[in-house]
Order: C-alpha cells, then sequence, then structure tokens
C-alpha cells in the first residue's frame, strides 16, 4: 500500500478491564460509540470524503455496507469499528474492516479456553484454524470466507466476497476475551491484513487492575515469531 505509516493511535477500552492495543493509524473509526442516527450521518460523511474520487453508486454502496458492519458491531457490544481504505503500488484501491470485542468470559485458564475455542471453530470446515502465542498469551486463529449482500436506499443490491480473519484472545486474570476480526473484499491483499492483524495482536496488553505502563507498539522479540505463526 502506498498510504503513510504514521503512529498508530491508541485505543483503551473501558477502565476497569486494564487491557489495551494500539490501532493501525490507517483505519478510520465508523462511530460505534455513537447513536445510531449520528452514526449513520458520521459515516455518510466519512464515505462521500474517502470516496470523493467515485461515483455516488459506489459511496452509497459502500456506505451501506459500513452502516451494516458498525449497526452489527454495535448489537454484539463491539468496542471498535473502522474501516481502512488506500491505493496500492499497482494503483489499485484496497480496503478492509476491522472490528474489536471485549466480551465477558471466564478466562482464568486461558489456556483451557484457547483450546475449547479452537476445538469449536475447526467444527466448521470453512474455518481455517490454528493457536499461536502473543505477549499477552495464547491466541486462536481463524481464517474463512463469506458472501455478503448490501442494499443502497434505491434498493440495488450489490454482492461483496469477503475474506475474514479473527484472533480470539482469552486474557489470563481480566475474565475477558478480545476478538480482533478484519476483513476485505479486497482479496488479493488478504495475506496483507492477516499480517496487519497479527501486529495488532501483537501490541494486546494487560495490566494489574488500578496500573497502567505506556503502551509503546513497538516490536518486541516475539515480533517476527507471531507473524510467521500468522502465515
Amino acid at each position: 500500500m502506498t498510504t503513510p505509516q504514521p503512529e498508530p493511535a491508541e485505543i483503551f477500552p473501558d477502565e476497569p478491564l486494564d487491557i489495551r492495543w494500539v490501532l493501525p493509524a490507517q483505519f478510520h473509526s465508523l462511530g460505534v460509540d455513537l447513536p445510531e442516527q449520528e452514526r449513520e450521518a458520521h459515516i455518510a460523511e466519512v464515505s462521500a470524503e474517502v470516496w470523493c474520487g467515485g461515483t455516488q453508486y459506489q459511496r452509497d454502496t459502500v456506505a451501506t455496507w459500513y452502516n451494516d458492519i458498525a449497526a452489527t458491531a454495535a448489537e454484539d457490544g463491539a468496542v471498535y469499528s473502522g474501516f481502512l481504505l488506500a491505493g496500492t503500488e499497482d494503483d489499485r484501491v484496497t480496503v478492509a474492516t476491522l472490528v474489536i470485542q471485549a466480551d465477558e468470559a471466564d478466562t482464568a485458564d486461558a489456556e483451557t479456553v484457547s483450546a475449547a475455542i479452537l476445538d469449536m471453530l475447526s467444527l466448521d470446515p470453512a474455518n481455517e484454524t490454528f493457536r499461536t502465542e502473543a505477549p499477552v498469551g495464547p491466541v486462536v486463529v481463524a481464517l474463512s470466507g463469506s458472501l455478503a449482500e448490501v442494499t443502497d436506499d434505491e434498493g440495488n443490491t450489490a454482492k461483496l466476497e469477503l475474506a475474514q480473519a479473527s484472533a480470539y484472545i482469552p486474557v489470563q486474570g481480566a475474565d475477558t476475551l478480545v476478538t480482533m476480526t478484519i476483513s476485505t473484499p479486497t482479496l488479493v491483499d488478504f495475506p496483507e491484513y492477516v499480517t496487519m492483524l497479527a501486529a495488532l495482536v501483537e501490541t494486546v496488553e494487560y495490566d494489574t487492575p488500578g496500573t497502567r505502563a505506556a503502551a509503546t507498539g513497538q516490536a518486541g522479540p516475539d515480533d517476527t515469531r507471531l507473524l510467521e505463526a500468522f502465515g
């Protein structure tokens, strides 16, 4: 991609969790924390700005898709939902979405929880699943594909073939399951987005409640191993 790589923005879930991560700076927030009406206006504005060189149909279709993603994320209690649009070195446009959830779960034994998640996800033959390690603990990754259908305000429909990668992180001691999912209809760029997800997982940290160290987002000794594990 030809977009610049500025310092990533930090996002902190609710203070009592003491869990944090560093978002890729290329993503634009879909306003999952906003009321529905304000969120739709925000997405329409951002879509018009980001897709200023496209057609009105493209802007409407993308805005509808982003609204659906943000609405589903909000209903599911996501703490973040965002999208990326960038140019590539071969003059293409590439897009992706990122959704992060932090759900209450019994993660006292993260190894057991990750094993159970891996077993469950492996039951679906459409998933390519594996387990790896991150600084915060065990991570289960699932890669899959799907077909999404979106309808604009005029009733026109468009089908989007999506590739998706999800990282499930049972944060030991926090009673929290963090799930990070990145999706893209730009299938040729999917490996790069999987690498981006791996780098995001690398930044997840958990502190003893009431303490907070500075999140640096700097590569640690396990970065290479984690990226290789993601393939």
